[in-house]
């Protein structure tokens, strides 16, 4: 019998008084550079549109977490059978709230009550507009993932890009990287891999360090027992990343969990990219974007925002019509 997998969602919303309240007083406590950007906060009014693309081309999905830092929206119906409620302050200790960086929320998802041990990790902006299988994110008990060996940025790195190369710093001190290779040799140059992904990891392969990991920006997918291992061997790194209110310099990225799970070998390859598209929004490609949900010419969809949008509401109501067009009608999720 397949064992069950669960969805974790993560929302944010910024029209909580006392949460604003918080924010405003650490963030002028802060003595140190963070991230507290307003496309980190703002509202694009999707996320029902993320239900309602579970409900029907994923209902073979077991439970969802919503885990927010307010009130769930007004429109969620929070007594559905397969849907679990909570605020943050119920998944991450106390000593580390209130927090206003989803790093300490995302380090702990292992403390969900209930959460199956197989799970997959939707931020807000991310969408499904096809059909998904369970063995599009795990096969043979697995995730399902490649491994590209891309250097992070070393030049003027932002927060995020410093956190990726702090989690990778960290990694190396764990694992050594040709012989994780030669012990999964097939699962980082599997013939199902794009040969530029095969190209790049054995350039890489001559050095004795990771140099990184291309970003997927698309769902995350754990184990929840890697959890239980990055907590017994790394508990004092991420420890000093969940104390931090904001995301600040010097953090290890909850990318980390995925980096563990490819250097321990825990991860079935496959071409991730054949399913998923990634549109770091701008005025440059919002009409693709919209194409791509239009014609679902993916599985799987994430619209991260971007300060240089230059007209927030004109792309806002291109993106719900795209979607009303696919998913046009409420889902049990709904009111």
């Amino acid at each position: 019998m397949e064992e069950k997998i669960d969805f974790v969602i993560t929302w944010v919303s910024n029209d909580n008084p006392e949460w604003r309240k918080q924010k405003e007083y650490y963030s002028a406590k802060a003595g140190r550079v963070v991230d507290n950007s307003i496309s980190r906060y703002r509202d694009w009014n999707l996320l029902h549109f993320l239900f309602r693309g579970i409900e029907k081309f994923a209902p073979w999905v077991n439970k969802v977490y919503f885990l927010t830092n307010a009130h769930p929206p007004k429109w969620m119906n929070t007594k559905h059978p397969k849907l679990v409620v909570l605020n943050d302050k119920d998944v991450v200790p106390s000593q580390y709230m209130p927090t206003f960086s989803c790093f300490p929320i995302e380090f702990n998802f292992h403390r969900i009550e209930g959460l199956s041990d197989r799970f997959v990790y939707f931020c807000d902006d991310m969408f499904i507009i096809d059909n998904v299988l369970p063995t599009h994110f795990f096969r043979n008990g697995l995730p399902c993932d490649m491994g590209v060996m891309t250097p992070n940025s070393h030049t003027n790195p932002n927060i995020y890009d410093n956190a990726c190369f702090m989690a990778t710093a960290l990694l190396n001190k764990y694992f050594n990287k040709k012989m994780v290779v030669r012990k999964n040799f097939f699962k980082w140059f599997s013939p199902t891999f794009p040969i530029r992904v095969l190209i790049v990891n054995l350039l890489s392969y001559r050095f004795d360090r990771f140099p990184g990991f291309a970003l997927n920006h698309l769902p995350q997918i754990y184990l929840k027992k890697t959890y239980d291992e990055i907590w017994k061997y790394c508990g004092e790194e991420l420890e000093r990343t969940c104390s931090s209110k904001f995301r600040s310099y010097g953090d290890i990225c909850p990318t980390f969990i995925r980096y563990w799970q490819l250097a321990s070998g825990s991860f079935t390859p496959c071409n991730i990219y054949k399913y998923g598209e990634f549109f770091d929004l701008s005025d440059e490609n919002i009409e693709k974007s919209v194409e791509c949900i239009y014609h679902q010419n993916a599985k799987i969809v994430c619209l991260n925002d971007n300060e240089g949008i230059t007209n927030f509401e004109k792309y806002k109501e291109k993106l719900l019509n795209a979607f009303e067009n696919i998913l046009p009608e409420k889902c049990g999720f709904e009111l």
